[in-house]
Order: C-alpha cells, then structure tokens, then sequence
C-alpha cells in the first residue's frame, strides 16, 4: 500500500512538465498566428498604399514578442519604384521596437517604457531623371494631387497631452544611406551618397534633457558631419525647448550634389567646412538665459551656372556674439559676414539695455556694399528671386554714443542710392531720398521697456504704384516717434508705445500718440491697437487716390479685386480717436471733425462721431460695418442725426445739379449689405425722417405747371401762371420716408400749403433718382381768379390730380387731369354770368343748379385723385410682394445648396 502512495506522489511532476509543454506549444502557435495575421494585415494595408502613391510596397516579415517586453520587428520592407522608373524609392532591413511589458500590464497602458526603438539599414534612392525631376519630387506631386481638399474648420482648444508616463531609453535610425543617382546626362548614372547615417536619441523622458546626436558621411567614406541638440529638461508634453545646437562639418564638396539641387539654383561648386556652436538660451520661446554663437563657417568657392566671369562666392561666418534678452546686454566680441563683395563686421559692447543706464563700450555694427544686384553677379538666382525689386548699395551703420551719464544706440539706415522696384507697392529711383535713423537710450525705470526715437524720410519714395496713397516721389512724407519697446516673457508677441507721433504727409501733418500689441501665435494671435490723432487741417482727396486715377494708372481697367479670407481679421482688437480741424473727403468739407472707432476682429463701429457738414451738423454715433465679406457683402447699419444741413449741397454729392434748398433737421437710419447701387437696391432698407426748413424744390413750378393745360382747358379767355422753376415747400415740411426694394416710399402723405395753392403727394424715389410721386394741386381761389383774368373766384379751392416722374433733378409732370377742374371753373364762370343777367330769386335758383354741378365736378375730381393714390398703393404692394417673393426663392436655393439639391 506504501509502494502504490509513493508511486502516486511521484506522478506530478510529469503532469506539471507536460501542462507547460501544453503552454508552451499553445503560446508558439499563437505567436506564429498573430505574426501570420498581423503580416496579413500589414501587407494588406501596403496594397492600398501602393495604389495611392503609385509605387509597390512589399513587406518581408514580422515577428513579435510577448515576454519579458512586448515588441515586434519588421523586416525587409521596400518602396518600389513608379512606372518607368528602375530603382526602390527606399528600402528598409528592419524596425525593431521593444516595451517592457510589465509596466506596461501593471499601469493599464500609462507606464510606457520603451527599451529600443530601432531603424536599421535605410536606404533612400535620390533619382535625376533627364527631364531634371527626380523620383521624390514625382511623389510629393502625387500626393498632393491625391490629397483631398479639407474645408477650414474653426480651431477647438485641446489641451496638452500629458506624455508624462512615457520613457523610451533609446531611439535610433543606424547605417542609414541617401544615394543620389544622376541619370540626366544619359544612360550612364552617376551615383553619390551620403552613407552610415546615425542618428540617436537616449533617455528620453520628461524631466530629463534631450540629447539629439546625428553623424553622417556626406559624399566622404568616412563620417564628416556631426550635429548636436540640446534641449533642456522635457516637460510633460514631452515638447522640448531647444538650449544649444552644434555643428561641425569637414570639408564637405558640395560639386557632386549639383545636380540634385533644383534647377534653378545650378550649384556647379563648392565646400563647407563649420566649427559653429549656438547656446540659444532666451532667443527661443519658453528659453532662458544668455544666447550665443561662437564659431566659424565657410562656404568657399561656390560657383554658380550664369555667374558673370565664372566668378566664385566665398560666404564666411566668423562669430563670437553673447546676448541676454532679458537684461539687454550684447557682446559683439566678433561678428565678421562675408558674401562676396559685401560685409557686416560688428564689435563692441552693451551693458544693460532694458535698464535706466546702459553702458554701450566701443559698440559698432557697419555693412558695406550691401548690394544685392552685386551678389547677384555671383549667385544669379538671386536676380530672379529679387525680380529687379532692388538694386544699388545698403548704407548701414549701428554706433554707440553719448556721455556716461547719457549713452545711447544709433542706428543709421540709407536708402538713399537704392533703386526699389516692389510690385503693387511702391518705388524709388536711384538717389531719391530714402533714410531711416533711430536712437535707443535705455528702458524706463518703472516698466523695463526699451526707449527709442525715430526719423523717417520717405520723402523720395513714390506710393501710387499701391494704387491708394497718391504720393508721387519729391512730395513730402516724414514720420517721426518716440516711445517704449517691451518684447513680451513668453517671446511670442511684443508692446510698443509711442505717446509721441508725427506725420508731415504731403501738404498736412497729423500728431498724436498710438500703442501696438501682439501675443500668441497662429489662430490664437492678437492685435491689440490704439491710436489718438489731431490734425488741423488734412486733405483725404489729395492723399487717397480717387477711382479714376486707380483705372488710369491701371492701364485704363478698374484693377482685379484679389480674394479676401473673411478671418483675416480675427484677433484684431483697438480704437482710434481723431480730431480734426478741418477734412475734405471725398469733395465734402467737413469741420470739427472729432469720433470714436473701436475695431472687434471684423467689426468696425463707431462709438463717437460729429462733425460739422454743409452748414449744419452730423452725429453718426452706433454707426458700424463689419470689413471682413468682400465688398458686396459686407453688411453695414447707418445711424445719423442731422441739424440745419444744407439740402443744397448735400444733395449734389448723389446728383449732377442741384435740387433743392433749405435746411434739413432729422434721423437716418438704413441697413444695407453692399455699397454698389446695384447691390443697395436690392438690400438697402431703414427710414429717414424730419423736417425740411424754408425749401424749395428746384427745376419745376409745380403750380405753373398745372396752370397752364387748366388755362387751355377752359371755354374762355385764361391765362397760365408764370413760372419761376422754383417750387416753395413752405416754412416748415415734416416727412418721413421707408427705404425699402430700391424705393424710399413716404410714409405719410407729403403736404404743405402756399399762398398759390395747397399740394399733396405721395409715393416715393427710387434710389437711383427717379420719382414716382402721385397726389393733386389744389389751386385757392385768388389764383383762380389771376387764372381766369377775374372772371371766376371759387368760395374753396379748386383740386387738380396729377403725377411727378423723371429724375429728382429734372422733375416731369404728367398725368394732370384738369377736366374736373376745368369743369367747375366753368361752371362757377356760368354761375356767375346768369345771376348777373337774370338777376332776384330766379337768378340765384339758376346759380344753385350751375353750383350743384360743381360740386360734383370737385367730387369728381378728388375721386379721380383718390384712385391715383390707389394706384401708388397698389404698386407699392406689388413691389413688396415681389421683393417678397425674390427672398423666398434666394432661401430655397440656399436650402437646396446646403442640403446638395439642384
């Protein structure tokens, strides 16, 4: 019984050992599986790719590894060549990544550490083709035919990701190789490269500096350039912070790659050698300390296809510059530029700059024949680049001056021998004057911002080339200011003030004080601006070019209107403030001229404004336009209060003549998108009322107008009222107008009374001038009795219907029914006629009949006048129905736009 227990204990291990056979056989065929499948899948997705670059994606293998890291290696992938091509555009022996798995397990996924993240044995294949393009330029033009055109989205706020839980102890790309195959000249290939390519990266995790090492070959058999970067210790983000980048190069010939280079650049030669270093510290965002470049490169005898004579550029960069943004110190131990036959040296020192007393020792900065027509005789893509925009030498000069106590920076820029050539912009003939000198002296105790002054004579430059400003050259244009500069902590935007500006521009000078702000960067950048300005006199028509000198200098064309990105506003925040004496603008006289315009990304509104116009005065407080549509879509909202303007005046800035005077007291308010008349005609709506003080409507005697087919109209003897072309609109004329459909419609009848006669009208003016009033004229007994040479004088008056059309400045009467008028007249005559000659009781039965007639020829006559009142109002409907209707069928079409109808 003892033997049979025995036996049984013994039993296990087997049982145990053949458990983990079982493991073990099941885990490898799950391993072979899951690299089968993850192969399969790997070599699917390389199909679709190939499709999409046109080039054949081929994967050898890929194996993966479960303990103790998590990893897998892929082996053998290559990017074929295109059709018609030879070469694999890349090839690839393997990428090999491993995690530790149980951090990886025990955090859930948040304890990322990766062992080694490898690339090995890349090869690109760089080809030159004889029509000059190579393969990599072949697909990036494929790709970017391919890639879809994604809509501008609005930019959601993200907050940064937190890479905290990540620690990769070593990446690496190793015996990496660019091979540059020329195969331009024929068939015969040329073959460089730049091989044992190494590139690592260790402890990379936040809270520890980054270490970036590259190493390479470049068309040497050993490794002839090394690059460093240093960044300091990573944040959570893991984004670094770039601290010192160094550069070291061993005579590198720059020959061979000729032919690589675009072809407009035609480097025929040349060698780079570097021994450079950049400690960047504040220069950078988000860096501190000092900044600085010591270090020499040397790119000597770089000759270039067309240079004049063969002649070769030598370009030297010999420096030793130490600066500190933050206090304001520069030390120019040495900064020699050399580019060909121009130079920038600098020496000397500054102490202090952004403190109340800077100490500037020796310091001097010159450039001499800074003359890019001349480097362009070595390096001619520089002409086609340049597009003759600039040509003759730079005067530069940067010099420390003054006393111990008083010691300040100048800065000398002469543009004077220049000759400039922007496109759209503006120009300057060689020795125009053209100068610009500054003064720094040192920041402010209280805000530590930098104190300058500056002196701008543009006084030879011509602006009307930037078809705005109608400055021609030898015409006067100087800028003068003082203020602070303060660049901003993060070093992403920067504060100027100028509490003192002036500008002497062309026969005017305006002064003042402005402020200028930018911060952040991108869709998040701000602008933030003020300016308060005084001038006593300022001619806007003189300095603005009108529309007829823009078509003119155009060659005889209106220029074409570029596209507009209606958020090229966004982030701009400021106000303006004027005051001035006297303005003329657009042929107006303005006086007193004083307002308020603040600015919110797009949208411009006035908070303040009054001026002095045509004799009265005009307040357009509220009024606002948003700038960032195009200009026929840019919606606008009017609001202006008038007092005692002069109808005469005002009306002829709309008008070819005049007509009508008076003064005009009352409140515009309209809305509108678009400026043209086309577009106001269809969108222009709002009211204006008030009151018109001692007019007349100039260019028609309405009441004479009537008189004289009333006077033909009578069976006897009658002669027409004497015209003056003047038609009186009495003391006071109150009115109030709807613009709407094209047609500023009367609100309420228009009606006045004068000694000849009572008038009324209704209807409106459409706003292209043309009137379309109907009403009547009803004519007192006096000036019946001066018609009828006194044979009639009516005990009321006598109303006469008629219609006013044409345009405002040269009115047409039509329509005038004076058959009803005439009527009554008559009869009144015959009244009168028959109580004379029969004369008692049966004279005055006889004058009642006659007079029974008349009342109804009058009844008559304002029922004639009440149909053409109803006529006007039906047309009115009409016009509103149609507006109506045009509006429904836009939003029809705009629905079937967005829901992809027809």
């Amino acid at each position: 019984m003892s033997n049979t227990v025995v036996h049984k204990k013994r039993r296990w291990p087997y049982v145990l050992g053949g458990i983990l056979a079982l493991l073990v056989i099941v885990v490898g065929v799950a391993l072979w599986r899951l690299d089968a499948i993850l192969l399969k899948t790997a070599r699917d997705q390389a199909a679709t790719y190939s499709q999409k670059l046109g080039r054949p994606i081929q994967i050898g293998d890929i194996s993966t590894k479960l303990f103790p890291t998590l990893g897998a290696e892929v082996e053998n992938v290559t990017v074929g060549p295109a059709e018609g091509e030879e070469l694999a555009l890349a090839q690839l022996d393997s990428i090999d990544i491993r995690v530790a798995a149980g951090p990886l397990i025990s955090s859930s996924g948040k304890d990322i550490q990766v062992r080694n993240a490898e690339v090995s044995g890349l090869t690109v294949n760089v080809v030159r083709f004889p029509d000059g393009t190579t393969n990599v330029q072949r697909l990036m033009k494929r790709l970017e035919e391919q890639s879809p055109k994604e809509e501008e989205k609005p930019e959601e706020p993200k907050q940064p990701t937190d890479l905290s839980g990540v620690h990769v102890e070593r990446a690496a790309l190793t015996d990496g190789t660019i091979r540059f195959v020329d195969r331009s000249a024929g068939t015969q290939a040329r073959e460089l490269a730049v091989k044992d390519l190494d590139i690592e990266v260790k402890d990379l995790q936040a809270g520890k500096p980054l270490v970036v090492d590259l190493s390479a070959a470049v068309l040497a058999d050993k490794q002839n350039l090394k690059m460093a970067l240093h960044a300091a210790p990573l944040p959570p983000t893991l984004i670094p912070t770039p601290e010192r980048v160094t550069l070291k190069a061993e005579h590198i010939d720059l020959a061979p790659l000729g032919p690589f280079l675009p072809p407009d650049v035609g480097l025929q030669a040349g060698t780079v050698d570097a021994d450079w270093q950049a400690d960047l510290g504040s220069a950078v965002p988000g860096g501190k300390g000092p900044t600085r470049f010591a270090g020499v490169i040397k790119a000597l005898g770089l000759r270039f296809s067309g240079a004049e004579g063969g002649k070769a550029l030598d370009v030297v960069l010999d420096t030793d510059v130490t600066g500190d943004v933050a206090v304001g110190d520069l030390a120019l131990d040495k900064l020699n530029l050399d580019v060909g036959p121009a130079s920038i040296t600098g020496k000397g020192r500054v102490k202090g700059l952004l403190t109340e007393k800077p100490a500037v020792e020796g310091l001097e900065l010159v450039g001499k024949n800074l003359d890019p027509a001349a480097i362009a005789e070595y390096y001619p893509p520089l002409r086609k680049q340049l597009k003759g925009m600039i040509a003759g030498p730079i005067g530069l000069a940067v010099k420390g001056s003054g006393t111990q106590d008083a010691q300040a920076i100048n800065i000398d820029v002469d543009l004077t021998p220049v000759r400039l050539r922007v496109p759209d912009q503006l120009t300057k003939d060689s020795g125009a004057s053209m100068k610009l000198t500054a003064s720094l002296t040192g920041a402010a105790a209280s805000g530590g911002a930098l104190r300058f002054t500056s002196n701008a004579d543009l006084d030879g430059v011509d602006l009307r080339p930037g078809l705005l400003v109608n400055k021609a050259p030898g015409q006067r244009m100087r800028v003068n200011a003082a203020g602070t500069y303060k660049p901003s902590k993060s070093g992403s935007g920067m504060t100027v003030e100028i509490p003192q500006l002036t500008a002497n521009v062309l026969e005017d000078t305006v002064t003042g004080s402005a402020s200028y702000a930018t911060a952040g960067t991108g869709k998040k950048a701000t602008t933030t601006f003020t300016a308060d300005l005084k001038s006593p006199k300022l001619d806007a028509d003189a300095l603005l070019m009108n529309e007829q000198e823009v078509i003119a200098r155009n060659g005889g064309v209106p220029p074409p209107v570029p596209p507009e990105d209606p958020a090229r506003f966004n982030g701009y925040r400021g106000e303006i403030r004027f005051n001035v004496g006297a303005l003329r603008y657009t042929k107006m006289d303005l006086s007193n001229v004083t307002g308020l315009v603040k600015m919110t990304d797009d949208l411009i509104t006035v908070e303040k404004f009054s001026s002095g116009l045509y004799g009265g005065q005009v307040v357009a407080d509220g009024t606002s336009i948003r700038l960032g549509p195009a200009p026929e879509k840019r919606p606008f909202d009017a609001k202006v209060k008038v007092q005692n303007v002069e109808m005469a005046d005002a009306l002829t800035q709309f008008t070819p003549q005049k007509i009508m005077t008076g003064k005009f007291n009352g409140n515009v308010d309209v809305k509108g998108v678009g400026y043209t008349p086309e577009r106001l005609q269809e969108t222009l709506l709002g009211a204006i009322n008030g009151n018109i003080l001692g007019g007349t409507l100039l260019g028609k005697d309405l009441v004479a107008a009537v008189s004289e087919p009333l006077a033909k109209a009578l069976p006897f003897a009658a002669k027409s009222l004497k015209s003056g072309d003047v038609t009186s609109l009495g003391g006071d004329l109150p009115f109030g107008v709807e613009i709407k459909n094209g047609v500023a419609q009367l609100e309420r009848p228009l009606s006045w009374t004068r000694p000849e006669a009572a008038l009324s009208f209704s209807g409106g003016i459409r706003l292209d001038g043309t009137l379309d009033l109907t009403g009547g004229i009803s004519l007192t007994p006096s000036t019946v009795k001066t018609l009828t040479l006194g044979k009639v004088t009516p005990p009321e008056n006598i109303p006469v219907g008629l219609k006013i059309t044409g345009k405002a400045w040269k009115p047409e009467v039509t329509g005038v029914d004076v058959k009803p008028a005439a009527t009554t007249i008559a009869k009144l005559a015959a009244s009168s006629l028959a109580g004379n000659l029969i004369g008692g009781e049966r004279g005055k039965q006889v004058q009642s009949i006659i007079q029974g007639g008349q009342e109804q020829a009058r009844a008559e006559a304002e029922a004639k006048q009440k149909e053409l009142e109803a006529k006007a109002a039906a047309e009115k409907a009409r016009l509103e129905a149609e507006a109506k209707k045009k509006a429904e069928d836009e939003a029809k079409k705009r629905l079937r736009g967005i829901f992809g109808g027809k």
